[in-house]
C-alpha cells in the first residue's frame, strides 16, 4: 500500500520527490525509482542489468541496503554489470 510506497522510495532517497510526475525526474532519479519499484516487487529473483548505471556513490550504497534486504530474505539476484555491486559473498561469472 502506501505506507510500502513510501518506503521504497525513502530507501531510495526519493521521498522528497514523491509527488513529482516520474517525467520530472533526472535520469539518475528515474533510475532510483526503478529501484524502488523493484524493491516494491514480490518477485523471488531479481535479474537486473547494469542496475548502478548513472548512479552516484551514496545511491549505490542505498542499493546494496536494498540487495542486501532481499537476499536476507532468501531472495536471489542476477545481475549483469561492468561495475561491481554491493554484493557481499555473491558468486561471480566474468566473461571474456
Amino acid at each position: 500500500g502506501r505506507a510500502a510506497v513510501a518506503r521504497a522510495l525513502a530507501a531510495v532517497d526519493l521521498a522528497p520527490l514523491a509527488e513529482l510526475p516520474a517525467r520530472m525526474l533526472s535520469a539518475g532519479q528515474k533510475r532510483r525509482l526503478a529501484l524502488a519499484r523493484l524493491a516494491l516487487s514480490a518477485a523471488p529473483i531479481w535479474l537486473i542489468d547494469e542496475p548502478t548505471l548513472g548512479l552516484d556513490a551514496a545511491s549505490v550504497a542505498r542499493f546494496g541496503v536494498m540487495l542486501a534486504g532481499h537476499r536476507g530474505g532468501g531472495g536471489v539476484v542476477v545481475a549483469a554489470t561492468h561495475l561491481p555491486l554491493p554484493l557481499p559473498g555473491a558468486a561471480e561469472l566474468a566473461l571474456a
